[in-house]
């Protein structure tokens, strides 16, 4: 008896975690246009002019995000900002490479063969809720036939601090307008 209250106990806080929504990270601060960011950090840049963020290099399948490159060409570390994020304020971070990457694209890398070796931080642990909200599978199990659906509202930000081989880097994952998480990940 004890073990199944015990039981019905331990599935009732699973579930309320895995409905728990992802609230914004508490390490998003703001700062003002211009302040140059350590790498690994992401703040917020509110009241800024688009063509002050330099040049649009991407954006993402997920609807209405696109991220800029304040200096182009430079093989060096520089701001970059994603806009399309519900509070109409940019995301800053410093980095000399940045790369968006889809669900799709995660769960083929994390579930496929070799997953189990790669590195993992808060950015997944953030991402396996948000999966079993909107596709309703378990922790370590692909979304499904939703894949489409996280997509369209979902997707990572790898940032780099130099060109060519690095064995670390920062992950941001974006969700329905909010950062839902953010990590420093290493090869090591």
């Amino acid at each position: 008896m004890k073990r199944r209250i015990g039981l019905l106990i331990m599935a009732t806080l699973l579930s309320a975690c895995a409905m728990a929504p992802t609230a914004p990270n508490p390490q998003v601060s703001e700062v003002s246009f211009g302040t140059v960011l350590p790498f690994g950090e992401v703040a917020r840049v509110c009241d800024l002019d688009l063509s002050e963020l330099g040049q649009l290099v991407e954006e993402p399948a997920a609807r209405g995000y696109r991220l800029f490159d304040s200096q182009p060409g430079s093989a060096g570390a520089r701001s970059f900002y994603i806009t399309g994020f519900a509070d109409d304020c940019a995301r800053q971070l410093t980095a000399a490479n940045v790369l968006f990457g889809t669900p799709s694209v995660y769960e083929q890398l994390h579930y496929g063969p070799g997953g189990e070796n790669l590195p993992t931080a808060e950015t997944d642990a953030a991402y396996e809720a948000i999966k079993a909200r909107v596709c309703g599978t378990g922790r370590g199990k692909p979304c499904g036939r939703q894949i489409g659906k996280l997509d369209k509202t979902t997707f990572f930000v790898s940032a780099y601090e130099r060109l060519g081989q690095t064995a670390r880097w920062s992950e941001v994952l974006v969700h329905d307008g909010a950062v839902a998480a953010v990590a420093m990940k290493s090869a090591n």
